[in-house]
C-alpha cells in the first residue's frame, strides 16, 4: 500500500527533528493586539510546511545498500586530499555539514531498516588528484563483470559522460520512484542534461557537490573601499553588473606596487584568474558550447557572436599581466599564492568555485561575494557555470539489481536532503558562518538559481574545453577566437553526430 514518507518518519520520530526542518516562507501573517488602546501590529513568519517523497512503506529487512563514489581533487597546499564523500559521515563531529548528513543516513537507516554503506573509491585507492579515466574504468568493468553491489553511484562529470555514451547508465526518466519533478532534484540539470527525452545523470540535494562547482566572483571590500568603487551589490540588482565594469573597475585598481616596473606576487591586481574561468565567461553570455534542439539532439550552439565578441575581450584582458593575474601560469599551479593574494589585499576580483569560500574563512579584510558579470544589460539574467572537472553527478548503473530499493533510497535521501543537508550546507555554512553579509548572502540566491550545466565542457566535444581556456593561457600561443573554432569544429561535429546516434539507437533496442 502506497504511503507518504510523512507518515513513516513521523511515526517513527514523533514528530520531533525532522518536522521542525522546514523552509521559511517567503510571506508572513501579520497579528495586531490591543492594549489598554495601544494598536500593535507584529509581522508573525510563517513555515512553509516541507514536503514529503510519495513513496511505498519498505522494511529492507537491514539489508546493505552500498553507494560508489569518486570526484576529482586539485593537488596542492591548501586543497590536497579534501573528500567529496557525500555519504561518509559516520558519527556527529560538530561541523554543521558533516552532521547534516549524519542526520540523513541515520534518518532513512531508521526509516528503511537498511544499512547505508559508503565505497569512496579516492580513499580507498587513495587516489586524491584527477580520477575522471580510472573511476571510469573501473565503473565499467564492475557493471560488464555484472557486479550489482551498488544502489547509485556519485561520479565525476567526464565520468559520466562517457559511461552515457558506452551504455551502461539507466535513463533516471525510466526508473520507478524517482521523480524528477520534486523540489529536491535540480530542475536546471534536468533540463541542461536530458539529450532524446533521457537523463542519464543529474544532481539536486542528494549532493553538495553542484554548488561546490559552481562559478562565482569573490571581491576584496578592502580595495573596493579604498577605491570609493561604486556598490557592486547594488550593480547586480539593477542589471548592472556587466563585463565592461568589470575590465574597467579592474583597470582603476592595478597598481605596481614596489614600483620595479614588472608584475609579479608583490603587487596589486584588478583580477585573479584561474583556467577553467574562461569556459565561464562563455556560459556567463547566455550561451553554451553545446545544447539540445526541439527533438532533443545535441547540437554545437558555440560559434555565437556574444561568444566572439567576448572571448576576443576576456583574452586581450586575460593576456595583460599588468590588470589579470593568472596565478596558475605564474608561481604557483595550486591555489596557495592566489589565497595569499586576496588575502593580503593584493587582488580586488577572484574568479573561482564556490568550494573556495571556506579556505577564505580566515581572512582578516572583508570579502563579498556576487555573480559572473553579465555580457551587457540588456542579457535578461546572470548566468553561473557548474564547472565540468570539479562536477559530481548522481547516477544508476545497468547493473543495478534491487531497482526498487535503490530507486526508494535515493528519493528517500534527496528527499531528506534537502532539509537537512542543503540547510547546513547552504544557510549555515555559506550564509551564516562564511558570508560576511547579508547582501552577499542574497548573491547566493541569485547565483544558485542561474547555473548552467554545459553539455559541450561535460562530453568535451571537439576538445573545445581546453581549446577555449588556450586562448588565454600565457604558456600558450596567442589566438583568435575564430581560427580555434574552426580548427575543431570538424572533430566536435563528428563527436555529436556519434553521440546522437549512439542515443537514437537505444530506440532500437
Amino acid at each position: 500500500m502506497k504511503k507518504q514518507l510523512s507518515l513513516l518518519f513521523t511515526l517513527l520520530l514523533a514528530g520531533q527533528a525532522l518536522l521542525s526542518c522546514g523552509e521559511a516562507a517567503d510571506d508572513t501573517e501579520t497579528v495586531t493586539t490591543a492594549d489598554a488602546g495601544t494598536v500593535t501590529e507584529t509581522a508573525v513568519v510563517t513555515e512553509e510546511p516541507r514536503e514529503y517523497a510519495n513513496l511505498p512503506e519498505k522494511d529492507f529487512g537491514g539489508a546493505e545498500a552500498k553507494i560508489f563514489l569518486a570526484y576529482n581533487i586539485e593537488t596542492g597546499t591548501t586543497n590536497f586530499g579534501v573528500s567529496k564523500n557525500e555519504f561518509g559521515a559516520s558519527e556527529e563531529n560538530g561541523d554543521a555539514v558533516n552532521d547534516a548528513r549524519y542526520k540523513r543516513n541515520t534518518t532513512i537507516e531508521d526509516t528503511c531498516n537498511v544499512k547505508l554503506v559508503s565505497y569512496d573509491y579516492n580513499e580507498v585507492n587513495n587516489l586524491m588528484t584527477y580520477v575522471h579515466d580510472s573511476a571510469r574504468k573501473e565503473v565499467s568493468k564492475l557493471i560488464m563483470a555484472g557486479d550489482n553491489d551498488y544502489a547509485f553511484m556519485l561520479l565525476p562529470g567526464y565520468s559520466v559522460c562517457n559511461l552515457a555514451e558506452e551504455g551502461y547508465l539507466q535513463d533516471l526518466y525510466s526508473m520507478p520512484n524517482l521523480d524528477l519533478t520534486r523540489a529536491w532534484w535540480d530542475q536546471k540539470a534536468n533540463a541542461d542534461l536530458t539529450i532524446t527525452n533521457r537523463l542519464f545523470f543529474t544532481t539536486g540535494d542528494i549532493s553538495t557537490a553542484d554548488n561546490d562547482a559552481t562559478c562565482t566572483v569573490f571581491f576584496n571590500k578592502n580595495i573596493a573601499e579604498e577605491y570609493d568603487l561604486p556598490d557592486l551589490y547594488q550593480m547586480v540588482l539593477d542589471g548592472k553588473w556587466t563585463l565592461d565594469q568589470f575590465y574597467t573597475l579592474c583597470a582603476d585598481v592595478s597598481k605596481d606596487i614596489n614600483g620595479d616596473g614588472k608584475y609579479d606576487e608583490n603587487d596589486r591586481y584588478g583580477a585573479m584568474i584561474w583556467d577553467d574561468i574562461t569556459m565561464a565567461v562563455v556560459n556567463s553570455t547566455g550561451a553554451k558550447c553545446a545544447s539540445t534542439d526541439t527533438s532533443g539532439n545535441v547540437i554545437l550552439t558555440l560559434n555565437d557572436e556574444r561568444v566572439v565578441n567576448v572571448l576576443d575581450s576576456f583574452i586581450e584582458f586575460g593576456r595583460d599581466t599588468a590588470q589579470c593575474y593568472q596565478y596558475q601560469r605564474a608561481v604557483d599551479a595550486s591555489d596557495t599564492v592566489a589565497i595569499q593574494l586576496f588575502t593580503a589585499n593584493q587582488n580586488l576580483f577572484f574568479m573561482q568555485l564556490m568550494q573556495m569560500v571556506p579556505k577564505l574563512r580566515d581572512m582578516e579584510a572583508d570579502f563579498g561575494i556576487i555573480p559572473f558579470p553579465k555580457y551587457d544589460e540588456t542579457q535578461d539574467s546572470y548566468y553561473n557555470t557548474v564547472g565540468s572537472w570539479h562536477s559530481v553527478f548522481f547516477c544508476m548503473p545497468m547493473s543495478t539489481a534491487d531497482q526498487e530499493m535503490s530507486t526508494i533510497l535515493a528519493e528517500a535521501l534527496a528527499c531528506e536532503s534537502k532539509y537537512t543537508v542543503t540547510e547546513a550546507y547552504y544557510d549555515v555554512n555559506l550564509k551564516t558562518k562564511a558570508a560576511r553579509d547579508e547582501e552577499s548572502a542574497a548573491m547566493l540566491d541569485i547565483i544558485f538559481e542561474t547555473r548552467v550545466y554545459d553539455l559541450g565542457w561535460y562530453y568535451q566535444f571537439g576538445g573545445y574545453n581546453e581549446a577555449v581556456m588556450n586562448l588565454f593561457r600565457l604558456n600558450q600561443p596567442a589566438k583568435e577566437f575564430t581560427s580555434m573554432y574552426e580548427k575543431n569544429e570538424k572533430k566536435a561535429l563528428k563527436n555529436i553526430e556519434k553521440l546522437n546516434e549512439t542515443f537514437a539507437s537505444l530506440d532500437l533496442e
